[in-house]
């Protein structure tokens, strides 16, 4: 990624932030811990290949009752093996297996399927998708590279400020040396196989409770 698109990237995110300052009311703080699995040129599309585990800290601003704005910051932990995937042909690279460490961030939108407010017993839980842009930090010394995050979820309040919920998220990245194992077919976007995904669940606390039971989002 060049450095304009980093800088664009970074612009967001602290735009993101400079506007929770003004909505403290609208936004819960938490944290996530679940699973994480590889999928590339050594597994080809084995849905939780080798889970590891993954850990994070989110920010979420409630916009309204459908859509609100996520940041997250996550530790993930791959790893994948040929033996694995007999089948699998990779000439250049026989018995080979690797294990790396990643610092995922991301900008998410998410939109609710039912109305959802997290501090109300009328609006309590949804059904959600997400998606928006990321930057990852390659913790093992190869490449950084940007990465298209998306996924789905449910969430659901436990008590007026205390919410938890259940995500499964994919990441389609930029990058091909996730495995150390280039594609043969090239450098290219299309042609890149590395992707990862993150699963498990999490749990937000709002420190600022609306004062007369969200007037705001009347």
């Amino acid at each position: 990624m060049n450095n304009q698109m980093k800088n664009i990237f970074f612009f967001c995110l602290l735009l993101i932030f400079i506007s929770t300052i003004s909505a403290q009311q609208k936004t819960d703080f938490g944290l996530f811990l679940g699973g994480s699995s590889y999928v590339g040129d050594i597994n080809p599309g084995k849905q939780f290949y080798k889970p590891r585990p993954s850990a994070g800290i989110l920010m979420r601003i409630n916009i309204n009752k459908r859509f609100a704005v996520r940041l997250n910051s996550t530790y993930v932990m791959l790893s994948g093996d040929t033996k694995d995937f007999p089948d699998q042909v990779l000439p250049y690279k026989p018995n080979y297996s690797f294990a790396t460490n990643l610092l995922d961030f991301s900008s998410q939108l998410e939109f609710n399927f039912m109305p959802y407010i997290t501090c109300t017993e009328k609006w309590m839980n949804s059904t959600y998708v997400a998606g928006g842009i990321g930057y990852t930090f390659n913790l093992s010394g190869n490449k950084n590279f940007m990465t298209i995050p998306f996924g789905f979820g449910f969430k659901i309040n436990i008590t007026d400020r205390l919410s938890t919920g259940l995500e499964w998220s994919y990441r389609k990245t930029f990058y091909d040396g996730i495995d150390n194992v280039q594609s043969p077919l090239g450098k290219s976007i299309l042609h890149n196989n590395d992707w990862y995904s993150t699963y498990g669940l999490f749990i937000t606390y709002k420190f600022v409770k609306f004062a007369a039971k969200c007037p705001v989002y009347k």
